[in-house]
């Protein structure tokens, strides 16, 4: 009687342990997509609805190709990502949400979208970018 209370007791302390180290963040359901200072932004921001891409069944890694998994996740304008100001760079802060071809990016993710037949995603710039 003993052990199997013994083993019980340490099962669910491994499950309490192992629980808190796979509690992620909450995610945020909307958000302002914002360039950074650094940068001057001819559109108005984007107001982006997180949680419904978390919901969609979107993996974090599709967007954040960075992140590891454990660490905090950092935004596209974080140094070392998507900080530079110049559209033509690889690693610009434009070209991370309109390229196109990537399907990390919101445009070519949206692209692809649209030909599987989604008519939700939208792909103009108005759609996006409300009027300043």
């Amino acid at each position: 009687m003993k052990v199997s209370l013994y083993r019980i007791l340490v099962l669910v302390a491994f499950l309490l342990c192992v629980g808190k180290a796979y509690a992620a963040a909450p995610i945020p359901n909307d958000m302002l997509l914002s360039a950074p200072e650094s940068i001057t932004a001819k559109k108005a921001p984007v107001q982006f609805p997180h949680g419904k891409h978390s919901n969609a069944g979107l993996e974090c890694k599709t967007c954040h190709h960075k992140w590891d998994g454990k660490s905090e996740m950092l935004k596209c304008s974080s140094a070392g990502c998507h900080d530079q100001p110049s559209k033509k760079a690889d690693m610009s802060f434009y070209k991370a949400f309109h390229a196109s071809k990537a399907k990390q990016s919101c445009v070519g993710c949206h692209k692809a979208a649209k030909k599987q037949g989604n008519t939700v995603a939208p792909t103009s710039c108005r759609q996006c970018h409300p009027k300043k």
